[in-house]
């Protein structure tokens, strides 16, 4: 009910609200801050991090961020958030859709958190994109996994450390 009264007021930050029979998604963005990614990647292929992050309440918060390289340090920097109720491709599809619209992008790298919803909605709406996975969410699967088969610490280190050289090699042929 918050989210309805928010985007009745109207924000110049409110994309799109979309009402399904199951579901409710809202995509916000600052104006100024989809202009100011366009401008950092006009000349080159952008990166660009998206996770659902966390639940808040009913709803869950999806950020999509990107690495500012105009400023010191190439600080990560939000570019469009979904809120939504469901975690589910098309509401992943109709922020990817919101962010084709906004910047014109045919193509980016987006570093994802291995969730299927948001890989099918990048592949579903950017064709020519790369999808990869982030390391972090990598080795927290790595933790968790280790942790349910062993008490043993020295095991959980081990592999960590294992799948972060696997995660660094260079090439194909390193890695197998």
């Amino acid at each position: 009910m918050r989210l309805l009264l928010l985007v009745s007021l109207q924000v110049h930050y409110i994309h799109v609200l979309e009402l399904t029979r199951d579901n409710m998604c809202v995509v916000a963005g600052i104006p100024e801050m989809v202009a100011d990614f366009k401008e950092v990647t006009r000349y080159s292929t952008p990166v660009l991090y998206y996770d659902t992050t966390f639940c808040l309440g009913d709803v869950y918060a999806s950020a999509l961020l990107y690495r500012n390289a105009t400023f010191e340090g190439a600080p990560v920097m939000p570019l469009l958030l979904l809120v939504h109720e469901r975690r589910t491709t098309e509401s992943h599809e109709l922020l990817m859709k919101w962010l084709r619209r906004l910047t014109g992008l045919s193509t980016a790298v987006f570093v994802v958190d291995r969730e299927a919803a948001i890989t099918r909605a990048i592949e579903s709406v950017f064709q020519q994109a790369t999808v990869v996975y982030c390391w972090n969410h990598i080795l927290g699967d790595v933790r968790v996994s280790m942790h349910q088969h062993t008490e043993e610490n020295v095991y959980v280190c081990v592999l960590v450390v294992n799948t972060l050289n696997t995660c660094s090699t260079v090439n194909v042929h390193l890695y197998d």
